[in-house]
């Protein structure tokens, strides 16, 4: 018997209760949920409703995923689902994000979540996007021809020459760097991607 099968009997038998049947069962257990196996493995979401999703990892690393910020701006993203399990540390950059673009965020605190997903853009409607997982991001941007310095330089400053590298390579990544003026320069700082001393 399929999910979908056991789906449309559980719909059945609620259907075949009369009124004083289903006020007891929702006294007693509460209301009828849809999916819940699905659910918790997509932060109490709807699977068909998830526009790009992040695992618990990825939403550790310091960098923000361009993806992210694309899902957010999709006319269909309705908000911004995080994993409360993660450190508020590594959520902030992704709760700011969603402000800057207007759109509301939810912390899902819930022992019953399974699995890794970390952070979800998801739309109030089904809207079945085929693969809505997003890729590692230093093995997309490896394949990209950057080096691993660079890509681990996230958050940090780095000089113009890294920073033209970065652009050629994935302009979306511009948001994870800082560009090395001359002033930091003239203070001893260096770019944290090829150690280019001032």
């Amino acid at each position: 018997m399929t999910e979908q099968d056991i789906q449309a009997e559980a719909i059945g038998t609620w259907m075949n209760k009369n009124e004083l049947e289903k006020a007891l069962a929702i006294g007693i257990y509460g209301p009828p949920e849809l999916k819940h196996d699905e659910k918790v493995h997509y932060l109490g979401e709807f699977k068909e409703r998830v526009i790009r999703l992040l695992t618990r990892k990825q939403v550790a690393e310091p960098a923000i995923y361009p993806e992210i910020i694309e899902a957010l701006k999709d006319k269909r993203a309705a908000r911004l689902v995080i994993n409360g399990d993660i450190a508020d540390c590594f959520i902030e950059k992704y709760e700011e994000l969603a402000r800057k673009l207007g759109k509301p965020y939810t912390v899902v605190h819930d022992p019953e979540l399974k699995g890794e997903a970390g952070l979800a853009v998801v739309s109030n409607d089904a809207v079945d996007v085929e693969e809505f997982n997003v890729p590692d991001r230093e093995i997309r941007l490896s394949k990209l021809g950057l080096s691993k310095a660079l890509i681990n330089a996230a958050g940090k400053k780095v000089c113009s020459h890294c920073l033209e590298k970065i652009i050629r390579a994935d302009p979306g990544e511009v948001i994870n760097y800082h560009k090395l003026t001359m002033s930091d320069r003239f203070w001893g700082e260096h770019c944290r991607a090829c150690a280019s001393k001032p």
